[in-house]
């Protein structure tokens, strides 16, 4: 794989241009949702959570969140009705506002580049808490192919989960759904729409599956597991398939990348990121020309974003740890081939198993 964002080529964001603007939500608050004029610490806002951000930054005021900062997670904004102060707080970080106090040095925000990589990652943030909310509350029983998914419109088909679908674990429901999120978070970006359907099928097919795996892995991380399990904690695997397989190979699925994020300490910010960046993959040979060359351009700007965020969390050894972040595309790729090796074996002992058609479409890369 080609990553052209490397630490001799891409040290810093060289101009204002090398990174878009990013706007949340066209004429509306990015944190609440209301009508938004103007731009506030860095974000799109209303009055009102412009002047909440600044009285909790400006009173240092600590806000505690009872349902551990996730009942604002894949909401559109922050209803009056259900309004938590941490969670709008945190909404508020995430959509990149900073304040800057008053007649004191800048330290995070040392240039409009700087603002630039900030509300780039909040975007990414942002869209990832979607896809997470919808992964721990959302459901579909539909079975479409990924051609069908890209090419229809993006209304949802997604339910709430019942109480039967989230005590009945099923790994390949719980992997199916994995991959959906995933295309769907990936078709949001704004790249995408000016790419053929048949250059979207390409790394969609690539990548899809790796992202899941890479998503469920911070996620059980982040729970402090060190073995994936669904997303109501139980085990991702039936006491049936320990019986046809190896516990020590199936172990390894489960706790190879797990691993090794947990060694690398890896942020959200990272890991949206590196998501973003191994999913622009020109390298690919069925891409088109015109395609590779966007996808090129994707994967240099946000290779960018990431060094220059290694810079300003790790200082002298942002580049080393720039590094480490890609290494890790080696370790989701032997975590593909072991799942991918147990899918092989799994038809073997059940060849009349129906497998849903975007999964099955995604595996065959």
């Amino acid at each position: 794989m080609s990553l052209s964002g490397s630490p001799s080529s891409a040290a810093s964001i060289d101009s204002d241009d090398s990174v878009p603007e990013v706007s949340v939500m066209t004429e509306k608050c990015a944190i609440c949702g209301n009508r938004a004029f103007c731009y506030n610490y860095g974000v799109l806002t209303c009055n009102a959570c412009k002047m909440f951000f600044r009285r909790v930054e400006v009173d240092k005021i600590t806000y505690t969140c009872k349902f551990w900062n996730t009942c604002s997670d894949g909401l559109d904004g922050i209803s009056a009705e259900k309004r938590c102060k941490a969670c709008r707080f945190q909404r508020c970080l995430n959509a990149g506002m900073r304040y800057i106090a008053p007649g004191k040095p800048r330290l995070e925000l040392k240039n409009r580049k700087d603002d630039g990589v900030h509300s780039l990652i909040g975007q990414l943030l942002y869209n990832d808490s979607r896809r997470r909310y919808k992964v721990l509350h959302l459901f579909t029983t539909e079975d479409p192919t990924l051609k069908e998914m890209i090419e229809r419109s993006r209304d949802s088909r997604m339910v709430v989960k019942t109480t039967q679908l989230k005590t009945l674990p099923d790994i390949h429901e719980y992997s199916f759904f994995g991959i959906y999120t995933s295309i769907e978070h990936f078709l949001s970006l704004d790249f995408m729409y000016s790419l053929d359907t048949a250059d979207k099928f390409v790394l969609l097919q690539h990548f899809a599956m790796k992202s899941m795996l890479l998503a469920s892995a911070l996620r059980t991380k982040c729970e402090g597991r060190d073995t994936i399990v669904t997303p109501n904690g139980d085990n991702v695997y039936p006491d049936s398939l320990y019986a046809k397989f190896s516990p020590d190979f199936l172990h390894r699925i489960r706790s190879l990348l797990v691993s090794r994020l947990t060694e690398l300490r890896i942020r959200n910010e990272e890991h949206v990121l590196l998501n973003v960046i191994l999913f622009c993959n020109p390298a690919l040979c069925a891409l088109s020309e015109t395609a590779r060359s966007s996808v090129a351009a994707q994967q240099k700007v946000y290779s960018s974003v990431l060094l220059q965020y290694c810079l300003l969390t790790y200082q002298q050894n942002g580049p080393s740890r720039f590094t480490d972040l890609l290494s890790l595309y080696d370790v989701i790729n032997a975590n593909f081939v072991d799942v991918h090796h147990l899918l092989v074996l799994f038809q073997f002992y059940m060849p009349d198993f129906k497998f849903k058609k975007v999964f099955a479409d995604v595996m065959k890369n």
